[in-house]
C-alpha cells in the first residue's frame, strides 16, 4: 500500500487543484512563491515558526516528533486558523508522543488525522516529500514546491523554519553524497510515478541556495518562464 488517511479526511477536494508545499529547506526563504496561484498550501513539523508561512490560509500541516506540542506559536495559529488540518505519519509517530501530549490530541482531535505517506524513494527526504507523493496520489494536477533542497556539500543549509544551520554531525545521514542520491533517486521517481498526471514545479530552481533536485528538474520538469519571473 503507498498510502493511506483516515476515512474522514476529504480525500476528493484537491483532485485536479493545485497544491503549494513548503518545505524547511532554504529556498522557502529565498523564492516569491506566494506570486504564484495556488489552491491549497501544505506545510510540515515546525512551519509555524515560519513568519511567511503563518500568513497563509494553511490547509495541512504535518506534526510528528520533531516540534513541541506545547509551543505556543503552534497553539495560537491552531486557534487562530480553524481550517488548518493536522496530519499524524503513523511511522513516524514515538509511542509516548500521544501520551505526553494528551491536552493537545484531546483540544484538536476532530482537526486530527492519521496516515502513512511513505515511500522507498522517499528515504530520509523527509516529510515534506511525503507531502508530494499524498498529493499525487490524491491526484492534484499542479505540484509546486519550495524548501525541498537537501544540503550542500558542507551540510550547511539553513532552515527556513528553524534557522539552525545544517546537520547535528551525530545524525544519521551526515553525508553530502547520501544526501545527492536520495534527492535524486526521490525527484525522478516521483516524477516518472506521476508526470503523466501531475505538474511539477521546482520553485528551488530560482533560489541560491544549493538545491539538490534541480539536477533533475532542469532536465526533466524545468520550471516555466512565466513561473520563473513570478517568484525570482
Amino acid at each position: 500500500m503507498e498510502y493511506f488517511i483516515s476515512e474522514n479526511f476529504n480525500c476528493s477536494k484537491y483532485k485536479e487543484k493545485s497544491i503549494l508545499i513548503l518545505g524547511g529547506g532554504p529556498s522557502t526563504n529565498e523564492v516569491k512563491w506566494e506570486n504564484l496561484e495556488y489552491d491549497y498550501v501544505w506545510s510540515c513539523t515546525n512551519f509555524f515558526m515560519n513568519n511567511r508561512i503563518l500568513n497563509q490560509n494553511l490547509d495541512l500541516g504535518t506534526l510528528g516528533n520533531l516540534q513541541n506540542f506545547k509551543d505556543q506559536r503552534l497553539i495560537d495559529f491552531l486557534e487562530t486558523n480553524p481550517q488548518l488540518k493536522i496530519l499524524i505519519e503513523t511511522d513516524y509517530l514515538y509511542p509516548n508522543t500521544i501520551s505526553d501530549n494528551k491536552q493537545f490530541f484531546t483540544q484538536y482531535k476532530d482537526r486530527i488525522y492519521y496516515g502513512k505517506c511513505d515511500k522507498s524513494y522517499t528515504t530520509f527526504v523527509g516529510p515534506p516529500a511525503r507531502l508530494m507523493l499524498l498529493a499525487c496520489n490524491l491526484k492534484a494536477k499542479k505540484i509546486y514546491f519550495a524548501g525541498i533542497d537537501g544540503y550542500d556539500k558542507n551540510m550547511k543549509n539553513p532552515h527556513s523554519f528553524t534557522n539552525v544551520k545544517g546537520l547535528d554531525e551525530e545524525a544519521a545521514h551526515n553525508k553530502y553524497e547520501m544526501w545527492y542520491k536520495a534527492m535524486t533517486t526521490f525527484t525522478n521517481r516521483i516524477w516518472e510515478d506521476f508526470n503523466h498526471r501531475t505538474e511539477f514545479f521546482n520553485l528551488g530552481e530560482v533560489s541560491q541556495c544549493h538545491n539538490i533536485p534541480s539536477f533533475i528538474s532542469k532536465e526533466k520538469f524545468p520550471l516555466t518562464p512565466e513561473v520563473y519571473e513570478k517568484i525570482k
